[in-house]
């Protein structure tokens, strides 16, 4: 038995959503770490924290996850991030 359409529309949305914020905090990531081996050490921080809740199955607590990410992420990124003129 397949899924309903909506539910494989939110879920596709939702994991578009988790891939943005992801990418994201790991260019912020790079924005705080003076040292590339700060920044190894930074992105594996985060990984795992992205990595822990991916056994998570329920829509609406997928939503409040994300949410919280994105609020977490807007509190603690950059005031100055770099910006490459290339």
């Amino acid at each position: 038995m397949s899924a309903p359409a909506s539910f494989l529309a939110r879920r596709a949305a939702q994991k578009e959503r988790v891939r943005i914020l992801y990418r994201r905090a790991l260019k912020d990531t790079l924005n705080w770490a003076v040292h590339r081996h700060l920044f190894y050490e930074d992105a594996d921080r985060l990984r795992e924290r992205f990595e822990a809740n991916k056994h998570v199955e329920d829509l609406e607590t997928i939503d409040r996850m994300i949410a919280n990410g994105e609020a977490t992420y807007n509190k603690w990124r950059h005031p100055d991030p770099y910006i490459d003129d290339n």
